[in-house]
C-alpha cells in the first residue's frame, strides 16, 4: 500500500466518523429533543375510575321506624315496606320496628286532633333527624295514612300498608323523580327547576305600568324579608340566597285582551290568552337588570294592572278561564309573575289607589319558588292525607327529599362532565392537561367516590356538600381555558411546519447512512477508476 492510499484511507475514515457523529447527534439527541419539546403536556388522569362511574352505587341510606300497638302489626307493616323497596337502586331503606308504650298508645287514641297527636309524639319521642321517618300507629284516624310536616306519619292499622308504601314512594322519597335525574328524563319537574348551584339571586320586581293613573301601595322590601326570607332560610343548607326588590315604572304591555261581560262588580273582565303571557317576560328582561351577577337569578314580578284593563283573567288554550285564587303564571328556570288587578272600589274616586293583598301575592310567589327550587308537588293518593302547609316554611321531609334530589343531580352531572372530558381527550390528542386541570379532575373523582360513600352511610348533608365540591371541580376542569391552548395547532399543521425545516437536513443524513453501513462492514464504498 502506497503512502497516498494510506492518506486517502485516513481521510475516508475521518469523513465517515464525522458523518457518523452527525447522524448520531441528529438521531440520538435531535429527534428525541424535538419530540419532547413538541409533545402535548398531560398529567396522569384516573381514566379507570372515570370509566367505572356507571357501576358506582348511588343509593341513599334512609331509615323508617315503625311504632305500632302490637308486635304483629309492626312486623307486617315493616315487612311490606322492606319488600317494596328491596329493588330500589336509589333508596336503601332500613326499616326498624317497635311497640308503642301503653301510655303513648292511650294518649294517641284519646286526642282528637292530629296536630295535637304530633305534639304528643314530639314531647315523648325524639323526632327523627335528617333522612329518618317515624311511622306511628294511631287508631282513630279517618284515613289510612296521615303525613305531618315533621318527619312523622300516622297510620290506622295493618290494612294501611299499601297506602303507606305509596306515601313513601310518591311523597316522602319521590323515587320516580330521583330515577329521572339519573336517566336525564325531561319530566315536568326537571324542566321547571333551576340547575344546581351554590347560590341564587331572588329579585322581586313591582311593575307599575301607569303610575300617573293609579298609585300602588305595596311594601316590597318587607314582603321579601317576611315571606321569601323565611322560606329560603330553611334552605340555607342547600344554597345561599341574595334577596332584592325593585320598582319598575312605565313598563306597559299590550296583553291583547278582549272584554268579556260577567256578573261581577265590574260587569266585565278582560280575557288574556295564556300563550300571550310569555311575551311579557321579554319586556321584563329589558328593564329588570337582573343579569348583573354570575349567580342564577330567580325573577318574581308583581304586575299591577291599570284600571282600564282590570280585572285581567287568564284563559287557557281552549279559550276557557283558568280557575284560580290568583292570576299568576310561571316560566320554567326564569321565575313567576302575579297579575294583580285593582278592585272596582279602588278605581273609583279622584285618588285611585291599589293595595295588593300581601298574603295572597306572596303566597303565590312562595308556591312558584318551591317548584323553581325543586320541591315537587305531590299527587293525590287514595286513603292518604297530607297536612297542609301552615306557613311558608317547607316541610322537614321535603327538605330531605330536596337534599336527595340535589345530591344525586350534582353527582350525576359531575360524572357525565368527567366522562365527556375523558372522551374528548381520547378523540383530540393535542388538548393540554396542565397540573391545575389535573388537580381539579382528581378532586372531582375523589369527591364523587366520597359522596357516594357518605350517601351509603346516610350522612345526607355531608354527602350533599361533597357532591357540590365534585360538581364545581368537574365544571372548573371542563371549562378551563388552557384546554383550548393548542386546538388551533393540530398535528397536520405541526408537521407542515417542521418537515420543511428538517427535510433538507435529513436528505444527506439518509443518503450517507448507506455509505456508513458499507464502511462499517469493511466493504468498498465506491469503485476506483482505472
Amino acid at each position: 500500500m502506497t503512502k497516498l492510499d494510506t492518506k486517502n484511507d485516513v481521510e475516508e475514515s475521518n469523513r465517515m466518523w464525522a458523518s457518523a457523529s452527525f447522524v448520531g447527534v441528529l438521531i440520538i439527541i435531535g429527534l428525541p429533543l424535538w419530540w419532547k419539546t413538541t409533545e402535548v403536556y398531560r398529567v396522569a388522569l384516573p381514566y379507570d375510575k372515570i370509566s367505572s362511574f356507571d357501576a358506582l352505587p348511588h343509593s341513599i341510606a334512609s331509615e323508617v321506624k315503625v311504632l305500632a300497638n302490637d308486635e304483629a302489626t309492626a312486623a307486617e307493616i315493616s315487612g311490606l315496606i322492606e319488600k317494596a323497596f328491596e329493588d330500589s337502586e336509589l333508596i336503601n331503606l332500613k326499616v326498624t320496628k317497635a311497640v308503642l308504650s301503653d301510655d303513648l298508645h292511650h294518649t294517641l287514641n284519646s286526642v282528637a286532633d292530629e296536630q295535637e297527636a304530633v305534639e304528643e309524639v314530639a314531647g315523648r319521642l325524639a323526632l327523627s333527624a335528617h333522612n329518618q321517618l317515624l311511622l306511628v300507629q294511631r287508631t282513630p284516624l279517618f284515613q289510612d295514612c296521615w303525613l305531618a310536616q315533621e318527619r312523622l306519619a300516622f297510620f290506622r292499622d295493618a290494612t294501611a300498608a299499601p297506602t303507606i308504601v305509596q306515601v313513601l314512594k310518591q311523597w316522602v322519597y319521590q323515587t320516580k323523580v330521583l330515577a329521572g335525574v339519573r336517566t336525564e328524563v325531561a319530566d315536568a319537574a326537571r324542566r321547571t327547576r333551576f340547575p344546581p348551584g351554590d347560590r341564587y339571586h331572588v329579585v322581586l320586581s313591582v311593575v307599575q305600568p301607569r303610575p300617573g293613573s293609579i298609585a300602588v301601595e305595596f311594601d316590597a322590601k318587607e314582603a321579601v324579608e317576611d315571606y321569601i326570607g323565611s322560606f329560603v332560610d330553611e334552605l340555607s343548607v342547600l344554597h345561599n340566597f341574595t334577596l332584592k326588590s325593585q320598582w319598575l315604572y312605565l313598563l306597559d304591555f299590550d296583553f291583547q285582551a278582549r272584554e268579556v261581560k260577567d256578573n261581577s262588580e265590574w260587569g266585565r273582565h278582560w280575557a288574556v290568552r295564556q300563550d300571550r303571557l310569555p311575551l311579557l317576560l321579554t319586556r321584563l328582561e329589558e328593564r329588570a337588570a337582573t343579569h348583573v351577577s354570575e349567580a342564577p337569578t330567580i325573577n318574581l314580578a308583581l304586575y299591577a294592572t291599570p284600571c282600564e284593563r282590570a280585572p285581567l283573567v287568564i284563559y287557557d288554550h281552549d279559550d276557557k278561564p283558568i280557575i284560580s285564587s290568583v292570576e299568576a303564571f310561571m316560566s320554567p328556570k326564569w321565575g313567576g309573575v302575579v297579575l294583580s288587578s285593582p278592585t272596582a272600589g279602588e278605581c273609583r274616586g279622584q285618588h285611585q289607589t291599589h293595595k295588593p293583598v300581601t298574603r295572597v301575592v306572596m303566597g303565590a310567589f312562595v308556591s312558584q319558588l318551591r317548584k323553581l327550587l325543586g320541591i315537587v308537588e305531590t299527587e293525590h293518593i287514595q286513603g292518604a292525607h297530607l297536612e297542609p302547609l301552615r306557613s311558608v316554611v317547607p316541610r322537614r321531609w321535603e327538605l330531605d327529599n330536596l337534599l336527595h334530589l340535589r345530591t344525586i343531580e350534582l353527582i350525576t352531572s359531575a360524572e357525565r362532565t368527567l366522562q365527556s372530558l375523558a372522551q374528548l381527550l381520547g378523540e383530540i390528542s393535542n388538548i393540554v392537561i396542565n397540573d391545575d386541570v389535573g388537580a381539579s379532575i382528581n378532586l372531582a373523582v375523589d369527591s364523587i367516590h366520597q359522596a357516594s360513600a357518605l350517601m351509603a352511610q346516610g350522612r345526607l348533608v355531608e354527602a350533599y356538600k361533597t357532591s357540590q365540591q365534585a360538581f364545581q371541580a368537574a365544571e372548573t376542569a371542563f371549562m378551563e381555558p388552557s384546554l383550548l391552548a393548542l386546538l388551533y395547532f393540530p398535528d397536520d399543521q405541526k408537521y407542515a411546519i417542521y418537515i420543511p425545516l428538517f427535510l433538507p437536513i435529513m436528505f444527506p443524513v439518509v443518503l450517507s447512512l448507506k455509505n456508513l453501513l458499507l464502511w462499517f462492514r469493511g466493504k468498498p464504498i465506491h469503485k476506483k477508476m482505472d
